[in-house]
């Protein structure tokens, strides 16, 4: 059996990677461009992982993430669970506010290191409003919590700090403005406003399917690396019975594990979070933040996630950083309140 001959071109792009200081566009188009269960790919692998540990002095990141509510959203994202285009829910369900505080509460005993509220787009304003200045009482003045909302005005910004939020998780997902009905100019009008308000961002390229080519994948990860995020990666689409893109199937663990060492690679040293880890794999490839996740959630059908359906606990997703051969960073994250 003749030995498979590494390409050299490849080696030289990640080993530029290692030097910490990012990728030009060109040079991470070919790193996508990489059979995924090729030698290069390996090394690809590896080398995310050796930089990410250096990135981040070897500690992994375990946030929070708390689903308000599962009402049916008009923005119909074909990904999405909550989508009016989908037949994966029916009704409304809001997450009654004492649970929201019992988890917020729980998470800050377990040791997570971020507070995430999630809602659909249909979630009034002002009850969000309400449950940011809620949750911000019972997590502490130190623990960051970010939401993960519809778009927002810089006068929506501007109050959800001024309510206790210290950034948002937004991202320009993939095909935004044809898998989904919200244009891209809207959703970068929405990373302005978050900064104007001295919010932080947490962002990433997402979800990706099997459908997307590496041209797509690479012009996302550069535009999400522009908007300098605080935490940053690529994340696998996950197929929901009932939704439009269900047929189109999902990317193996091992293209999502390439992924988040390409983006690892091209953002550089910067964000010091890599997402997502949702495998074993994926933490042994670059990536070192998780989410352990309660409530709605966009991936699943169930009322409350942690009840029989996707997602993870904390002790879960510790457990599989630890398999990994990361340390557990203690306490609030460190980086997110401006």
């Amino acid at each position: 059996m003749t030995a498979q001959v590494f390409d050299e071109e490849i080696y030289d792009i990640v080993d530029k990677g290692l030097l910490g200081g990012g990728l030009t566009e060109a040079e991470t188009l070919k790193l996508y461009q990489v059979p995924e269960r090729s030698k290069e790919a390996a090394y690809i692998r590896w080398a995310g992982q050796e930089l990410s540990l250096r990135a981040a002095d070897g500690k992994a990141e375990i946030h929070a993430q708390i689903g308000l509510n599962s009402t049916i959203c008009p923005k119909n994202c074909k990904f999405c669970s909550f989508a009016a285009c989908n037949s994966a829910r029916k009704g409304k369900f809001e997450l009654p506010k004492e649970d929201v505080l019992e988890y917020a509460k729980l998470y800050r005993e377990d040791g997570a290191n971020l507070v995430l509220l999630l809602t659909t787009a249909s979630y009034s304003f002002e009850k969000l409003l309400d449950m940011v200045g809620s949750v911000r009482e019972v997590i502490g003045e130190d623990m960051p919590l970010l939401v993960n909302t519809d778009d927002m005005t810089l006068e929506r910004t501007t109050a959800l700090k001024a309510a206790g939020a210290n950034g948002a998780y937004h991202a320009v997902r993939m095909g935004e403005g044809t898998d989904t009905e919200i244009p891209v100019e809207k959703r970068m009008e929405t990373f302005k406003n978050l900064a104007a308000a001295g919010m932080s961002l947490s962002s990433c390229v997402e979800p990706v399917g099997p459908e997307h080519t590496p041209e797509q994948i690479t012009e996302a990860t550069m535009r999400c690396i522009g908007t300098h995020p605080l935490s940053g990666g690529v994340g696998k689409r996950i197929g929901v019975p009932g939704t439009l893109l269900y047929d189109n199937g999902m990317i193996t663990d091992v293209a999502n594990a390439n992924m988040v060492a390409i983006y690892r690679l091209a953002s550089g040293l910067e964000p010091r979070l890599n997402c997502s880890a949702n495998t074993v794999m994926t933490a042994a490839s670059g990536a070192n933040l998780a989410w352990a996740e309660v409530g709605t959630n966009p991936r699943d059908t169930v009322e409350r996630t942690e009840n029989g359906g996707r997602g993870a606990s904390f002790a879960q997703q510790r457990k599989m950083f630890l398999a990994s051969g990361w340390e557990i960073a203690e306490g609030p994250s460190a980086g997110w309140a401006l």
